[in-house]
Formats: C-alpha cells, structure tokens, sequence
C-alpha cells in the first residue's frame, strides 16, 4: 500500500491527514491509525493494491446510480438535480414524477442530451455522462420525493430555508436574558430527591416574574434506567427520547386517581424515604430510581387495567402518541423490554454487544419474538415516554403562561453510549470500532476520548437524513431554543481508533450544507432558535458559516480573551451570540476566584506533577488580575486580585453578571449555580468516579428562591443594561 493511495482514498472520503492540536502545532496521524479509521468507514486499505481498489469502487459506485440517494437544497438560486446515465443513452428521454410534501404532484420530460453537462467520467471502461435536470423554482420548503419513472430511479428532495427561526424580539434587535440550571440539581420541598418536570414548570414561572426570557437545563435524553449510576447527561442511552427519572410522579394522573397508590405515596415509611433523599447534597440516582420504579410500574398496571382495557378516551390518547412515534419509538420501547429481559446470572446488565447475535438486530425475527412475549414490558416503556411527554409539554405551556419570550431552552449532546438505544436502533449508521473526542490542548495533554461512536456520513446520506432530522424534531418539541453541543460535528468530528487515546485521532469530515440546511428547515418549522456551541477546536470560517445561518454563537467570558490574554470587554461581544460568565465543565464563579477547582483537581492527583499545579496557580492568579482589569473598565465593581480568600467576595458574581448583561450579545444566560454562590463544579473533565460529577444539587429550595434577594438583584441588573 503506498502512501500516496492512502492519502488519496482518505481524502476521497473526507478524513484528514493530522491536526493543530491545542498548542498550534501539526501531528501527522499514524498510517496504522488513519488504516484503522478508513476501516471503521468500511473501506478495506490493507494490502498492496487496496487503496486503490477501495478509490476504484467508491467511484464505480457513485457513477452506477442514476440519481443520489438525496438531494437537499437551500434558499433561492438555480435547482437541479444530477442524472448520471451511460453514454449509450444519453439519447434517453427522461419522464420526473415529483411528489411534494403536501400531496401535490408535479411531472415533467426532458432530452437527457439536451440537459447541461455536469461531468463525464470512464468507469470500467465505460464512459458516463452526469446531466443537471431543472427543478421547479416554486419549489416550497420540505420533503419532497423526485423519481424516474422508466429507469427505476428516486431520491429524497429536501428544501430549506436559508436561515434558522429568530424570535421577532432578536430580529428587532431586543436584547434578552435567562437562566441555566442542571435540572436534576433543582431541590425543592416536594420532589424525590432530583429536581423534576413540575420543579421547572415553577422555576418558568419565577422566571417569568423576574423578566427573564428563557430557562436553559442540561439534555433530557433518556438515560438507561437499569444503570442509574450512569448519570452524565452527554453520555445517554438515547438522545430521542427523554429521561423519565424526571417525572414528577405524583403528577401522574394515573397515581392521581387509584387511592391506592395515593395512600402508598402518602405513608409515613415512604415519606421518610423522600425526606432522606431531599436531604442529601448529591442526587442518589440508585436510590431515586429505587423509590420511583415502583409508583412508575403501578401507575401503568392502573392504566391497563382502568382505561385500555376499557377503551377509555385516556387510552386513545395513548395509541395516538404510539403511533404518532412509530417505528422509532416502537425500537425504542423494545430495547428497553429486551434489556430488562437479558440480565446475566449476578443481576448485571449486558451491553447489547454481548446479547446473542440474533438479538443484535432490532429487524431480526427473534427480535419481534421477544417483544410480542414482553409485550406488557414493551407498552410500560412507551407508557412512560408518554407521561414525559406530557409533563413536558406542561413545562412548556407554564413557560408560555409566565411571558418568557424564548421559553424552554433545551440542550443536544453530540452523540449516545456505545451500549444505549439509540446504537442498537441504528447501528448500521455508526461506525463501532471509533469513538470521538477532541485533540490535545492546555487542559488535556492526551486529547479526549468521550467514548461516544460517531455516525459514518456516507451511511447517513444513504438514510436521506432522516436519523438527523427526528433527532432535531425529537429536541426542539416543546423548545423555544436548542443548544447543540459541539456544534463542529455539523462539518468535523474527531475519531479515535477504539482502544487509543485522543491524541490518535483525526478529523472527518460531514455534509456541513446539507446538515446545515435541515437545520434551517426544522428550525423554522418548529420555530425553534439555534445556539451552536462553537468552543474547542473550531475550524477556519465556521463561525462565519453559523452566522449566515442565523445561528447563535455560545460566547464564554473565560475564552473571550485580546491580546496578553486580556478579557474583552462587553461590546465586542458579537450580536448573534448568546454570552455566559462559565459553563458546567468549568469552575463556577466562585470556584474560579478562590481556586477551588485548582485544590479539588490537585487533591485528585489529576495534575502529571508539582510542576503542572503551579503553573495553574499562576495562570489563575494572573487571570484573577485580568478580570480585575475588565470589570474596572467596564465601570463596574471590581475585586482586589491580590487576595482572593477562601470564600468569594458577594459581589464578585453580581459584578460579572452585569459585564455579561452589558454585552452586545442577543441573550445573556447565568447560570443559577452562580448566583447562589455554588463552589464545586457540575462536571471536572478528566474524572469519572473520583468527583461526583452530574450529582450536585443547588444549595437552596425551589420555594425559597422566590424571595432570594440575589435573584431580584440579577433581574434589576439585567433591566438596566436595557435587556428584556
């Protein structure tokens, strides 16, 4: 194999050669990793010759289709789909059927010699032609179907808009704000022991009183309910459907109604329970899970019992919401049923990879087997779903009542586990021996392996989007807005062989148009604003890319830095942005200040030496002086560099929060972990079980901050600086 076959079969399919790491400089990847790479994406390069066989049939197979498997496009211009034939008929005459989305059809003829000449190219020693057909230029925004009738040809037509929904207010140039919040963090006097649907549906409505636009919480995606120690948010077991840990159970209307049930809750012994689990400083998701599984499993035999099998309008509603869900969510509620079904011997719980081979296949004959004797598993799990859709949505429409101009901000990881729902239901799109991460920087000398298995692009064109479009759909129901968290996936994701670390990897490449454009579409459809968290890594022109889009950049005060490291001041903050003091893998205000997270890092044994911790502690001491300097420019209150202290001063974060909401940014978010003073952070990268990451609860109750004097300080702040 030479390497200029492998340079040119990794270009054919997008994957770089070596990236910038963190530092500025350039690491060659290793041919055995970039080998590794290129057979994750199911090309086979070993061997002399082979590079070249792969080029050869990657080529054979895009000449030998009349039509590609879809064709999106975006804003107004000249439409054309690409028709490839041999060159012995390019006298053909071409009959297009075009069914649109509203059911109307439209059709046409064409000389396929007389249509314009995209490229010609010999394959096999037969000579191809690919001719550009005119498409209507009425064409609405959509999903649409193009086909060619006598040659047995169709694709996927996709229409967009050329740009994502704003809000009128953002159009008008209004400046907004709102708060963020880890929702399982939320204590309140009458949850279980993790903040839940009904303790934000209030925290809309204080936010409301406050002025605020928008409540932006962590992902809700459905976490696997037979591990509940797996707690992070980004690492979830399918991000289509949502985290039923945070139904508030005696919202259920099921519970509601059996006296039974609502004697249970009621008794003293389980009130105790809660009461120990409200108590405690960290979320117990065992222990939640422990308490709720039981009320979960009786509401839904109340359900079977009082209203399907009596064929209630409440059961109506629950047949509607399957079918409305479909195949996906059928795959969905199956896993779950199989998962429960496939403990080992010792209770624990295999990753489907190890489930035996025929039960691998969500399409498999034992697959369907299996379901239709675990059909009461099965409807439970889709129960469930249910009832989370429904306080959802009672969570959206309590955002509506109180005023806020955005409403539910609701965040997209960048991928699910290995081992969850989501890959089984669609594993035939991921690339199973890779996982994705980031380069090496200043925080992490090896890189970062998330553990998470990327999609292969080639895959998802095949599927016409379509995986990507219900993820979108899926995220922004009941959202005014949507984070979608490394928003760089949209055109790179950087793969890791399995087994390597981060500083093995390399960059591949995805559609960035096409996926940009049905953002766009969803966006408008589901008039849902769009924040791309551009941090990291970030290519040359992708911000610019965002822009022209109507996406809003996430803007972090620690990394808006000028020259000497100097924080910029607030009107240089770009307009199209959403501008935030820190985020949840970075200290909280206060953490920062005192150097908390330093102490809790260096207590771990985290730093790779002495060394490693002073210069941090130097770092921090100098950055210390330059927040200093920019809120004294800024002409607000400003804190003595010199001595920190053990605790932050109580102005410290009230100061910050005024410099974020002088920004000439769209919105401004603070994270409520900030105003209460919180120290520890939600998440310190780099650990797992040594830091109790993902389980910190907010150190006051839901009820006393409607009276926190801190909150009205925020909001008089936010009103001054002239933001809604």
């Amino acid at each position: 194999m030479s390497g200029g076959a492998l340079n040119a079969l990794a270009a054919r399919v997008g994957l770089e050669g070596g990236y910038y790491d963190g530092f500025g400089n350039w690491r060659e990847a290793a041919p055995e990793d970039r080998v590794a790479l290129l057979r994750s994406l199911g090309l086979a390069p070993d061997g002399p010759g082979a590079a070249e066989a792969a080029i050869e049939r990657l080529d054979a197979d895009d000449w030998h289709r009349v039509l590609p498997p879809v064709l999106v496009l975006q804003g107004g211009g000249a439409r054309q789909a690409e028709v490839t034939l041999p060159d012995v008929e390019r006298g053909a005459r071409l009959r297009w059927e075009l069914q649109l989305e509203s059911g109307e059809a439209r059709g046409g003829e064409a000389e396929f010699a007389s249509l314009p000449l995209v490229d010609r190219r010999a394959i096999a020693g037969r000579l191809y032609e690919r001719r550009g057909l005119p498409l209507p230029v009425d064409l609405p925004n959509g999903y649409h179907r193009l086909a060619l009738p006598e040659l047995g040809a169709a694709l996927s037509l996709i229409a967009a808009p050329a740009e994502c929904y704003r809000p009128a207010a953002l159009l008008a140039s209004r400046r907004l704000w709102g708060l963020s919040v880890q929702l399982y963090s939320l204590r309140s006097r009458r949850n279980w022991g993790i903040g839940d649907f009904t303790d934000l549906a209030r925290l809309m409505a204080l936010a409301g009183r406050l002025g605020a636009a928008f409540v932006g919480i962590n992902p809700l995606h459905a976490r696997c309910p037979f591990r509940p120690q797996e707690d992070s948010p980004y690492a979830p077991s399918d991000r289509r459907f949502l985290d039923t840990l945070s139904l508030d159970v005696e919202a259920i209307p099921d519970i509601r109604e059996d006296p039974r049930l609502r004697a249970y809750v009621a008794d003293a012994k389980l009130q105790a329970r809660l009461g120990e689990l409200r108590r405690q400083a960290l979320v117990d998701y065992p222990g939640v899970t422990a308490v709720k599984r039981p009320l979960f499993e009786a509401a839904y035999g109340h359900f079977r019992r009082r209203h399907l099998a009596r064929d209630t309008d409440h059961a109506g509603e629950f047949r509607r919401f399957v079918a409305e869900g479909g195949e996906v969510l059928s795959r969905f509620a199956r896993f779950l049923a199989i998962r429960g079904a496939t403990r080992a011997d010792n209770g624990e719980v295999p990753a489907w990879q190890d489930w035996p081979a025929a039960l691998r296949n969500p399409e498999s004959a034992e697959v369907a087997a299996l379901a239709e004797r675990e059909a009461a598993r099965v409807e439970f799990h889709l129960y469930l779903q249910w009832q989370a859709e429904l306080q959802l949505a009672a969570v959206a429409a309590a955002a509506q009542s109180a005023g806020l101009t955005v409403g539910l901000y609701r965040d997209l990881a960048v991928g699910a586990g290995r081992d969850g729902a989501e890959s089984w239901s669609a594993s035939g799109l991921l690339a199973s021996e890779v996982t994705v991460g980031a380069p090496p920087d200043h925080y992490n000398s090896e890189g970062q392996n998330w553990g998470l298995p990327p999609v292969r692009p080639a895959a998802l064109r095949a599927a016409a989007y379509e995986p990507f479009v219900a993820l979108l759909r899926a995220n922004m129901r009941h959202a005014g807005a949507l984070r979608i968290d490394h928003a760089m996936a949209l055109t790179r994701l950087f793969w890791i062989p399995a087994g390597r670390s981060g500083a093995a990897g390399s960059y591949l490449h995805y559609p960035f148009a096409d996926l940009a454009a049905i953002v766009a579409l969803e966006s408008q459809r589901q008039r849902c604003l769009v924040i791309g968290e551009d941090l990291g890594s970030v290519p040359e022109g992708f911000r610019d890319r965002l822009r022209a889009l109507g996406i809003l950049s996430y803007r972090v005060l620690w990394f808006e830095r000028g020259e000497g490291g100097s924080f910029r001041a607030p009107t240089d903050y770009p307009a199209l942005a959403i501008a935030i003091p820190t985020t949840h893998d970075l200290p909280t205000l206060a953490g920062f200040w005192t150097g908390h997270d330093i102490a809790r890092r260096a207590a771990l044994g985290l730093y790779a030496d002495e060394g490693a911790e002073r210069r941090e502690t130097e770092q921090r001491a100098a950055d210390r002086f330059r927040l200093a300097e920019a809120l004294a420019r800024a002409g607000l209150w400003a804190p003595d560099p010199a001595c920190p202290g053990a605790v932050a001063p109580e102005q410290l974060a009230p100061s910050i929060h005024r410099f974020i909401a002088q920004s000439g940014a769209a919105l401004a978010a603070v994270q409520l972990d900030d105003v209460l003073g919180e120290l520890d952070a939600v998440n310190l990268p780099g650990t797992f079980q040594q830091y109790p990451n993902w389980r910190r609860k907010l150190g006051r109750d839901l009820e006393d901050l409607e009276d926190d004097p801190r909150l009205a300080a925020l909001a008089a702040a936010m009103r001054e600086a002239g933001r809604e």
